[in-house]
Parts: structure tokens; sequence; C-alpha cells
């Protein structure tokens, strides 16, 4: 039984020791704290949704009216340059725009239609947000057929310096950027900001800038609006409707407000859409594994290592305990042949104690037995031989006070140690006269 308890201890306590090289679910009472606790990219629970990630994107929602100025070059308008200050060559052109802005869990929507110079253009922006969780969007698309380049068309987002992103600065304000690319390339920018508590009025300025085959930078757009929200899209509608009146805007060229989707190319697919959109995509920022933290391991160890010693330790009991039985044995057989007592050790008389203390003691008759005589005595008769481990063991628990011999009280104190083996032996020497 010893060796199999010994094998199960030693199992045990492997699996202590290994239990923190396995995968483990992170955030436990024992194991390492989940990133998600400090990094809301990897927090499964946190929301995707546009509106819980920042409250401007719920200001900033729903439908408006802008009333504006943009400024462009007539000599070039994609690349000749549009200085703060008046310059031949530079024009404002007044202009309306009606926007729609509507988000919808992880996704955005933007549809504007552009008044300027009797003549409408649509716009249409389509965002999410990001597995970063940090409020900022992403476009998956941008498209404006406009002359005036008054919202040049911008690369499709492939994570690089081309994606159009848009990032709130505080609950009033967003910042758009990104590099555009087309008939000219640059770097546009726009920044929208509540002007009232409500934010039911809003300024937007827009400003592009490019850069030449020499290098030098400059900007080629600038644009200006202040913008009113409009109460319900049926409203917003018929506003629009009622500016192409007011504005005599040809009726070939006024465009349904009501469905921009119904524009075919125009509106992302659903796979596109899932090229970005963090709640159909899978996320770069996984869990990682956990493992047991450094305390519990080192707990874990110093238990360990505990229980090994405690395992050895009644292992070497148990075999120290063996040893003693098997040499109480031995002597009890010997002394049985030679005494006959009828009954146990204990009843013995000391006189005859004395007797067999005297037949022990062959050498020097000094009261005291040494070591040598009492393996003479042990070593020899029919009692079995008994090897020197145990005989040196024997010998220093005879020896209670470490003299190197045993006095007469010691082995008399022995003697009552081996009341149990004396009569099991007394039993078996019964056993072999009866049959001999």
């Amino acid at each position: 039984n010893t060796p199999k308890k010994m094998e199960m201890m030693q199992l045990i306590v492997l699996l202590l020791l290994t239990s923190g090289c396995y995968a483990l679910r992170c955030g436990g009472p024992l194991t390492t704290a989940c990133l998600g606790e400090t990094d809301i990219r990897y927090d499964p629970e946190a929301s995707n949704n546009i509106v819980d990630q920042a409250e401007v994107w719920g200001r900033h929602e729903g439908y408006f009216r802008g009333e504006g100025q943009l400024r462009v070059n007539i000599n070039d308008i994609f690349n000749a340059p549009v200085p703060a200050t008046e310059t031949e060559g530079v024009i404002s052109v007044p202009f309306i725009d009606f926007t729609n802005k509507t988000f919808d869990g992880s996704r955005y929507y933007v549809y504007s239609l552009i008044i300027v110079s009797a003549q409408v253009t649509p716009r249409f922006a389509f965002g999410t947000t990001t597995h970063e969780k940090d409020g900022s969007l992403i476009f998956l698309r941008v498209l404006s057929n406009t002359t005036l380049a008054a919202a040049p068309s911008f690369a499709n987002p492939s994570g690089g310096s081309d994606t159009l992103r848009s990032y709130p600065v505080d609950r009033n304000a967003e910042y758009i950027s990104g590099n555009i690319v087309g008939a000219a390339n640059g770097l546009s920018t726009l920044l929208r900001v509540c002007l009232d508590q409500k934010c039911n009025f809003l300024h937007e300025s827009n400003d592009v800038f490019t850069t030449d085959s020499n290098g030098t930078v400059a900007r080629t757009y600038s644009s200006e609006m202040t913008v009113q929200r409009i109460a319900t899209g049926e409203e917003w509608v018929q506003d629009i409707l009622g500016t192409y009146n007011s504005t005599n805007l040809p009726a070939d060229q006024r465009i349904d407000p009501r469905d921009p989707c119904s524009v075919p190319g125009v509106c992302p697919t659903e796979e596109e859409w899932c090229t970005v959109d963090p709640n159909c995509s899978v996320s770069p920022y996984q869990e990682p594994s956990a493992h047991v933290r450094g305390g519990v391991v080192a707990g874990f160890v110093v238990a360990g290592i505990v229980l090994l010693v405690l395992v050895l330790y009644a292992i070497h009991r148990a075999l120290v305990a063996q040893q003693a039985k098997r040499f109480r044995t031995l002597f009890a057989k010997r002394i049985a042949d030679t005494i006959d007592v009828r009954g146990s050790l204990r009843s013995m008389s000391p006189e005859a104690l004395a007797e067999e203390f005297k037949r022990i003691d062959k050498g020097v008759q000094d009261g005291k037995l040494s070591k040598d005589e009492l393996w003479d005595f042990v070593s020899s008769g029919k009692a079995g031989e008994m090897d020197q481990k145990d005989f040196d063991a024997l010998f220093a628990a005879i020896d209670l006070d470490k003299s190197g011999a045993v006095d007469f009280l010691e082995f008399c104190a022995f003697m009552g140690k081996c009341h149990d083996e004396y009569r099991a032996a007394r039993v078996d020497r019964g056993s072999i006269v009866a049959r001999s």
C-alpha cells in the first residue's frame, strides 16, 4: 500500500505544480486578470454601437439643413490654392446642404443633398465603429459627383493612411480626416461642433489640402456652414422639396431624398460592411489564455513541497515502524528459544529476566550488554537472520541513554515492548512442536 500511496501523492504534487501551464479562464480568483479589465479592445462585453462609445454621436445624429459658402479657385478647382485672403480667381459660392445622419448599431449612414448654382449633388458616406472601441468611426465608402469638389471621393479603407476616419473630440465636437484620391490627391479635414446645449445648431468647416509635383502643399478647397436640426424625417423631406421650388431647380435635376440606396452601387453590400464592421468581423484583439497568478503558483509550489515532505515523512515513519516490528519479532523469537514463560513477558519475574540477561552477557560480566554480545545472541539460534541495518536499529532502540552498552533496566524496558511479538513467537513455536 505504501508504494501506491507514494505514487498517488506524487501525482497530486505534480498536478499542483503544473496547473499554471494550462489554458485557464482569466479573471478567476486564482488566475491572472483579463486584459479586458484595463484595455477595452479586449473586452467582449464592451459595446460596438456608435452611440454607446461617445456621447457626441448621439448629439450629432438626426436631420439637418445647413447654409454656407464654399470657396474654390476657378483657375483650377483641384490644384489652385485657396488662401484665407481674397485672391484673383478665388470665388465664394453659396450652397444649401441637407443631411440625414443615421446610426444603426455599429453602422453609420450619411446622406446629403447639396444644392449649389441650380444644381443638386448627392453625397453618401457609410462607416462603422472599429475594433479599437475608442469611439472613432472608419468610413467604408464616401461618394460624391460634384464638379466643385465639395466632397472628394475617398479610397476604400485598408487600415492605411488613405482611410477616412471620424474622431470624437468631446461631447460637442467631432473631427474627420483622411487622404483623398482622384483628380487631386491630398488631405481632407472637417470639424463639426455643436453651438448650443441641445445641439440643435452646429457649425461645420471643411478644408482640402493637396500636394503638387514639387511637394508644395496648398489649401485648394474651403467651406463653412451653419446647420440647424430638423425635427422629423418627413419635415426634412418637405423642406428639401420646398427648396427645390424656391431655387427654381429644374425638374430633371431634382433627386428624391427618401431612398438613397435606390441608386445602384451606392449602398454597401452586407459582405462589404463586414470587412470593417466589428459586429460581423473578427477582432484582432482576442483575450489570451490566462495563467495561474504568480502568488498562487508560488503557493502551490510551497504547498506541494510541504505535502511532499509530509508524504516522505509518513513513508519514513512507516518504514521505521516496519523495521522496528521486524527486529522486535526476531528478538522475541530468539528470547522464546531460550526461556519458557507460560503467559506473557510481563509475567516474568525479575529473577527470570536477570537470568536471561546474564545468559546473553557472555563476555565480561560487567552487568552490561555490549553490541557484540547482543549480536552474538540474536544471530544464533533458529530465530532467523537479522541484517546489520535492523540490528543497528535494534541496539539503538534498546540503548536508551546511547552509552554504547545496554544495562539491565534498558533490557527490561525493551522486553516489555516485545510483549505481542513474544506471544506470537510462542504460538509459532508451539505449532512447530506439535507438527514435529
